[in-house]
């Protein structure tokens, strides 16, 4: 359920589309990386596998039972099938807990120390539904409970930068990059839980809440508009045009497998809609730190 191979370099590329973006719109060259930026990144892949383990233990008894009712998605999973034991994942919960405490507290105070808090505490308090168990029953409300704890990796993405350089060179465009970075985790998000018609269960998937049609159509939609903001920022870094173009081939990715469900809604193209989209966030946020790098080059350093 968090396979490193994937979830670590996006993680990185999260944390590091953040940070090079905002020195590339403060006009930075070269892009510089620093013992921070490597503690940072590895902050977002520890929030990220602490959210997955929460997720598993708090979904213990619906994902056992979805299992029973014949529900393949769920019987494979690792917990369910005992691969995993709860007593596994709350030893990997604290230690999570104890790794990410340990490495950001010698960051600085109160940035970005004090981001971090909040994004930790936010983390820690999803993993109790926030206290409101009408969560638990309702796909929206978890939706705009949990998913923007992606928007707050972001943004201590950008505390760290702003340790580095000085707060001072923020500008109010480096809420763009942060957007565009976050608006494709809420659309993975979605897509993973679009299922054809045939395929509905109990479980409350995005299609059965909003209908299929509505469902497949919203992740294109965010992918889009996080595509508008990584092209932005890319013109105000002076990044050129092979880029663009990257990115928009990604986009065309997500809108066709999207018109192919629309078009034949089956088990096997509700399948392929999460990939692309996938696909688009590691060219659109990778390819704009490797598009900064080959244009101002990368150093290595402690920031002044």
């Amino acid at each position: 359920m968090f396979p490193p191979a994937v979830q670590l370099p996006a993680a990185a590329i999260l944390f590091l589309a953040v940070h090079a973006g905002l020195q590339g719109l403060a006009g930075l060259a070269p892009i510089r990386l620093g013992p921070r930026a490597v503690a940072g990144a590895a902050t977002v892949a520890l929030l990220a596998l602490l959210l997955r383990v929460q997720d598993e233990l708090k979904d213990l008894a619906t994902d056992a039972a979805l299992a029973r009712a014949g529900d393949p998605r769920f019987a494979a999973r690792p917990v369910v099938a005992g691969r995993v034991t709860p007593r596994d994942l709350a030893v990997l919960r604290r230690a999570a807990i104890a790794a990410l405490v340990l490495l950001n507290l010698p960051l600085g105070f109160p940035l970005p120390c004090a981001p971090f808090a909040v994004a930790l505490g936010a983390t820690w308090l999803s993993g109790r539904w926030f206290f409101w168990p009408r969560i638990a029953k309702d796909l929206v409300l978890a939706f705009w409970t949990h998913n923007p704890l992606a928007l707050l990796y972001a943004a201590y993405a950008a505390a760290v930068f702003a340790r580095d350089v000085g707060a001072e060179r923020l500008r109010p465009g480096g809420v763009v990059p942060v957007l565009a970075v976050y608006l494709p985790v809420a659309a993975w998000e979605i897509a993973r839980k679009v299922r054809a018609p045939e395929e509905e269960t109990a479980y409350e998937s995005w299609s059965s809440r909003l209908g299929w049609r509505t469902a497949a159509s919203l992740p294109p939609a965010l992918c889009a508009v996080s595509a508008a903001g990584f092209a932005w920022t890319a013109r105000a870094c002076g990044v050129g045009l092979p880029y663009a173009v990257a990115v928009a081939a990604a986009l065309a990715g997500v809108v066709a497998a999207s018109l192919r469900f629309l078009a034949r809604p089956s088990p096997r193209t509700s399948a392929r809609l999460r990939g692309p989209v996938e696909v688009f966030a590691a060219v659109a946020a990778g390819g704009l730190v490797a598009a900064l790098v080959f244009a101002r080059g990368v150093t290595w350093g402690m920031f002044g």
